[in-house]
C-alpha cells in the first residue's frame, strides 16, 4: 500500500489516540465527582429518595439541549463546543465546592447537566467522523475503553479524597485539573468533510428527526440506550447510598464503582473487533441477557465479596452492549449527519439518566434502599424481550448494510428537500 493511502489511516489513529486521552482525563475528573455526588447531595437533603430527584435535575437540563446540540456541532465545529464546555464545567465544579445553599444547588445541578451534554455528543460525533468504515466497532470500543478507564481511576481517586479529606474535596480537585484536557483539545483536527451541509440547523435537525422516526432499528437501538443509561443512573446515584446504608466507607464505595467499570476496560476492544467480523446484534443481545440475569439479587446482598462479583458480572453485560450500539448507529446513518444523530442518541441517554433516579426514588421511598435496583431489572427484561422479538428483522437489515445505507442517504436527502 502506498504512503498516500496509508496517510489517512495514520492520521485517523493519531486523532483517535489524542481524543481518547482527552476523554480519559475528562472522565477521570468527572468520575471523581460522580463517585461522591450522591453523598454530597445528602448533605442538603436527608431522604435518599430526594437525592434521586435532585440528581435527575441534571438529566432534565440535558434533555433540553441534547437534540439541537448535535446538529449545531455539525455547523460550528466540535472543537469550539468542547473548549467552551470544558471551561464552564470547571467553573461549575468550583461552585459546587463552595456552595452551602439548597437553592443554589438546584441551579448548579441544572447548569452541570446542560454543560455535560455537548461533551458527550461531540465526543461520539468526533469518533464517528474519524472512524474508517471497516473499523467502526474497533474505534468506538477503543474510545469507550479510555473513557471507562478514566471513570475507573476517577472512582478510586474520588473515594480516597472523600475518605481522607472530606466530601467536598473532589470538586476542588476536578475543577483545577480539568484545564489539562482543555489544553489538549486544541490539538484536535476537524473533519474537512463534516460541514458540507449548509442548510439551516433547525431544518437540518427536523429532517433528521423525521427520518429517525421511520427507522425501526434505530428506534430499537435508542430504546436499548435508554435502558442502559437508566441502569447507569441508578448505579451511580443509589449504589453509593446503598453501600453507605450497609456501613461501607467512601473508599469502599469508590472501589465498588471502579469494579463496575473494569469490564469495559477488559472487553470493549476485543468485543469491538469481534463485532466487526461476526456482527453487532448478537453480542448486544448477549450483553442484555447477562445483565438482566445478574442484576436481580444485587440489592439484597451485604457481603462486599458478593457485591463486587455481582457488579462485575452486570457490567460485563453492559460492556458487551453499549459500544456496539453506537457502532451500529454509525453503520446506518450517513456521515454528514453524525453530529445530529449523536444529539438524538444523547437525548436517549439523558432520558435514561433522568428516568433512572426518578423511577428508583419511588421504590426507595415506598420499599427501602434495597429495592432501588429493581426498576432497572424490569427495564432490562422488557428491552431484552423486545430485542428478541425484533431480532430476525434486524439481522436482515445488517446483511444488507451497504444497500441500506445508500437508500437511507437518498431518503434523507429527499426529506431534507421537502423542508
Amino acid at each position: 500500500m502506498s504512503q498516500s493511502k496509508l496517510q489517512p489511516q495514520i492520521q485517523a489513529h493519531k486523532q483517535l489516540l489524542l481524543f481518547s486521552m482527552v476523554i480519559l482525563l475528562f472522565s477521570s475528573f468527572i468520575g471523581v465527582i460522580i463517585t461522591v455526588h450522591p453523598l454530597y447531595l445528602e448533605l442538603f437533603v436527608k431522604q435518599p429518595a430526594l437525592v434521586g430527584l435532585i440528581a435527575a435535575l441534571s438529566s432534565l437540563a440535558g434533555l433540553t439541549f441534547s437534540l439541537p446540540v448535535g446538529a449545531l456541532s455539525d455547523k460550528i465545529g466540535r472543537k469550539r463546543m468542547l473548549i467552551g464546555a470544558f471551561g464552564l464545567i470547571s467553573v461549575v465544579l468550583f461552585a459546587f465546592f463552595i456552595n452551602t445553599r439548597l437553592y443554589a444547588l438546584i441551579w448548579l445541578q441544572i447548569a452541570f447537566g446542560a454543560l455535560m451534554t455537548p461533551v458527550w455528543i461531540v465526543g461520539e460525533a468526533f469518533i464517528k467522523d474519524i472512524s474508517p468504515t471497516k473499523k467502526r466497532g474497533e474505534f468506538r470500543s477503543f474510545f469507550g475503553t479510555f473513557a471507562n478507564a478514566g471513570m475507573l481511576m476517577g472512582s478510586l481517586i474520588g473515594g480516597f479524597l472523600a475518605w481522607r479529606f472530606g466530601i467536598r474535596s473532589p470538586y476542588f480537585f476536578a475543577a483545577i485539573l480539568l484545564f489539562v484536557p482543555l489544553i489538549l483539545v486544541f490539538g484536535l483536527k476537524e473533519d474537512e468533510h463534516r460541514s458540507t451541509n449548509k442548510n439551516p440547523a433547525v431544518m437540518d435537525f427536523l429532517a433528521v428527526l423525521k427520518d429517525f422516526i421511520h427507522q425501526r432499528e434505530l428506534k430499537l437501538l435508542a430504546l436499548c440506550t435508554v435502558s442502559l443509561y437508566f441502569w447507569y443512573a441508578v448505579k451511580w446515584v443509589f449504589g453509593p447510598l446503598f453501600l453507605l446504608n450497609l456501613g461501607f466507607s467512601p473508599l469502599i464505595i469508590g472501589i465498588w464503582l471502579a469494579v463496575s467499570v473494569l469490564p469495559f476496560l477488559l472487553f470493549q476492544i476485543p468485543i469491538g473487533k469481534l463485532s466487526d467480523k461476526i456482527g453487532k446484534t448478537k453480542i448486544i443481545y448477549l450483553g442484555f441477557l447477562i445483565s438482566s440475569l445478574s442484576l436481580l439479587p444485587l440489592g439484597f446482598m451485604n457481603l462486599i465479596s458478593s457485591l463486587l462479583a455481582t457488579i462485575f458480572i452486570v457490567s460485563t453485560g453492559t460492556a458487551f452492549a453499549e459500544p456496539l450500539i453506537e457502532a451500529r448507529v454509525t453503520d446506518i446513518v450517513p456521515k454528514e449527519r453524525y453530529g445530529a444523530y449523536s444529539g438524538i442518541f444523547e437525548f436517549t441517554k439523558t432520558l435514561g439518566l433522568m428516568l433512572g433516579p426518578v423511577g428508583s426514588s419511588i421504590f426507595v421511598y415506598s420499599l427501602g434502599i434495597s429495592y432501588s435496583f429493581i426498576p432497572a431489572v424490569v427495564f432490562f427484561i422488557l428491552t431484552l424481550a423486545l430485542f428478541v422479538e425484533r431480532g430476525k428483522e434486524i439481522e436482515k437489515v445488517q446483511t444488507k448494510s451497504t444497500k441500506s445505507k445508500v437508500f437511507y442517504t437518498l431518503r434523507y436527502n429527499i426529506v431534507l428537500v421537502m423542508y
